[in-house]
This record gives structure tokens, C-alpha cells and sequence, in this order.
């Protein structure tokens, strides 16, 4: 098996229109921290190509106490607006919580900042060789969709995301296609990211979960994973039928509301350019370059677009200096 070209999914970027309200749900509520702030210049407007200032000033990356994957970087924007039930694109982030579930579930629901769409449930994916698990979802500051998740079984033969907080790290970014076969092949063939989960749910609870009736049956799902340890790099890919899907393009040299870019790590990221340069149905942004400002810490990085436009990063460091 080839090794994955990327390693692991270290932080997704959120945009709001009050990134205050964002930090106080990550800070108050998830009890996470601050992992590095700093201005929002003309060198990180050049590396998205995304126009001056439509960002906002200032950025902040926050993360689940001492982690170094699975973090969330605040920008000041727009929310995400749908007009179907499922976002395209990034859509949302999962989150594993490794204590008090429901706890955590009544706190957000009588906050003014999260809106619970379905309390906590139960999951059974253990015909998939997944495992039974609780799970609770909602909205957030940017209209993004947040849901957070709780093993109560182990897999068979692979060790659930854990972390030794309360509230951990995002621990998979949801991708929704229209159409799975370009980005199938884009994230398992040309990243070579590698397939953990897949299946084809027809019915039952993703449905109740998600308010979909039988018409929009079926949903693949797969998750990929980096050359990292087991969920540390996922992503939970769902291709829906067109009419369940948000279609709303993504607008030129602007972030989409709400999750809006994810950032993985990599060992060699001038390969990296090299073949998605070379991919017809992905395009990288810009070169790799040295960035000296935190988090980059004078590593490369370069951003790309995905098959479904999606906006991706990828760095050679992640760091805060401390």
C-alpha cells in the first residue's frame, strides 16, 4: 500500500460574522485555548487568493488543551447559508468528547450561541467494522454544523479517536459531494489518503438524524485518513443525490461561510504541488512558500482547490512557539 501523501488534519478554518462568539463557545463551553493569534496580512490574502480584507484583520487558531491536530482557526466573515439540507463542500466538523455527552448536549442547548438540531443518540456502524457510538449535532457561530461524538464500543480492528480531555479534537471535517467519483478519486488516488470506513446507507438513523425522507436514498460514506495514526487526518466524505445537496457555487477569492478550508501537514509538500498541478480536476492556488509568521514558523505552504472547490492547505509546520 502506498503511503499517503498527506499526514494529519491539523486545524479547520471557520469564518463568521462574530468570531467573538465563536471563541467564547470554544473557550467557555468545549473548554479549550488559545493555540496562536496573529494579524491577518497581505501574505495570507495572497496564499488564499481571497481579497483584501474580506477576511477581517485578525486570525485565531484554538484547539482542545495541548493538542496539536484537530484545531479550529476563527476569521471574521460571512455565515453559511443553505437552501437545501445538506451544505456542499466543507460542511461541518466532528468532535470527540470522551465524558458527559449529555452534559455537554444540555449546556449548548441552553446557550444563546448553539442551536441543537437532534439531541444524543445512538449509532451502531458495527456491521461496517466501525462501533456503537452517542452523538449529538448542531449549529454554530457561522451557521456551520457541528457534532460531537462519544465511543461507547471499541472497533475491531482500529482504535476510535481518544484524547485525555474532556472535549477533545475535531477529529473528522465533513466534505459533501454531489458526485463522489472525482473526489474519490482525487482524495484515495492522487493524495492516496487511505480508506478506513465505507458504506452505502439507504435508511434508519443518518436519515433521522438529518431530517432526509427515503427519496434521498442512498448516501455513500467514506472516511480517509493521513499517514497518521488512526482518524488523525479524517475526513468523512458524503455524496448525496443533487436535489439534497446545496449547490451554491463557490464565490471567487472569498471563503464560504462557516467551515471553509482545511489544513493538512505533509513531509514533502513540493510533491504535493507537483501532483495536484498535474490532477485536471484540482488546482493548486499558489507555490509552495515560506511563511515566517505563526502558525508556519518559516515552513512552506501552499492552498489548493478540491474537485467540488473546496479549499485545502498544506503545510510543513504547525507550531506556536511555545
Amino acid at each position: 500500500m502506498k503511503k499517503p501523501l498527506v499526514s494529519s488534519m491539523v486545524c479547520v478554518t471557520i469564518s463568521c460574522p462574530e468570531p467573538d462568539k465563536l471563541e467564547h463557545l470554544l473557550l467557555n463551553y468545549l473548554d479549550w485555548e488559545i493555540f496562536c493569534s496573529t494579524d491577518l496580512n497581505s501574505n495570507h490574502e495572497e496564499l488564499w487568493d481571497i481579497s483584501k480584507k474580506s477576511a477581517g484583520k485578525n486570525i485565531k487558531i484554538y484547539r482542545s488543551k495541548k493538542s496539536d491536530i484537530g484545531m479550529i482557526r476563527v476569521i471574521k466573515g460571512k455565515d453559511r447559508i443553505k437552501n437545501s439540507p445538506m451544505s456542499t463542500r466543507w460542511s461541518g466538523v466532528e468532535i470527540i468528547v470522551t465524558e458527559d455527552l449529555v452534559g455537554l448536549c444540555n449546556s449548548l442547548k441552553e446557550s444563546e450561541i448553539f442551536k441543537v438540531i437532534k439531541p444524543v443518540d445512538e449509532a451502531d456502524f458495527t456491521h461496517a467494522g466501525a462501533n456503537i457510538h452517542t452523538f449529538f449535532h448542531g449549529i454554530g457561530p457561522g451557521l456551520t454544523h457541528w457534532m460531537f461524538t462519544m465511543a461507547v464500543t471499541q472497533p475491531e480492528t482500529y482504535a476510535f479517536p481518544n484524547s485525555p480531555n474532556k472535549v477533545g479534537h475535531i477529529f473528522d471535517v465533513h466534505l459533501d459531494v454531489h458526485k463522489e467519483d472525482e473526489s474519490r478519486n482525487f482524495y484515495q488516488n492522487i493524495l492516496k489518503m487511505d480508506m478506513h470506513f465505507d458504506d452505502m446507507l439507504r435508511e434508519g438513523l443518518f436519515y433521522n438524524a438529518w431530517d432526509l425522507d427515503l427519496s434521498h436514498s442512498p448516501v455513500q460514506m467514506t472516511i480517509y485518513k493521513g499517514d497518521s495514526e488512526w482518524l488523525m487526518g479524517g475526513i468523512e466524505m458524503r455524496s448525496f443525490f443533487q436535489k439534497t445537496m446545496d449547490l451554491t457555487p463557490p464565490i471567487p477569492n472569498e471563503f464560504d461561510g462557516g467551515a471553509c478550508m482545511t489544513t493538512f501537514t505533509v513531509k514533502n509538500i513540493n510533491d504535493v504541488y507537483e501532483i495536484i498541478q498535474k490532477y485536471p480536476n484540482a488546482r493548486a492556488i499558489t507555490e509552495p512558500k515560506i511563511i515566517k509568521s505563526l502558525p508556519y514558523s518559516g515552513g512552506k505552504t501552499f492552498s489548493a482547490l478540491g474537485p467540488k472547490g473546496e479549499r485545502l492547505e498544506f503545510v510543513e509546520k504547525w507550531e506556536n512557539n511555545n
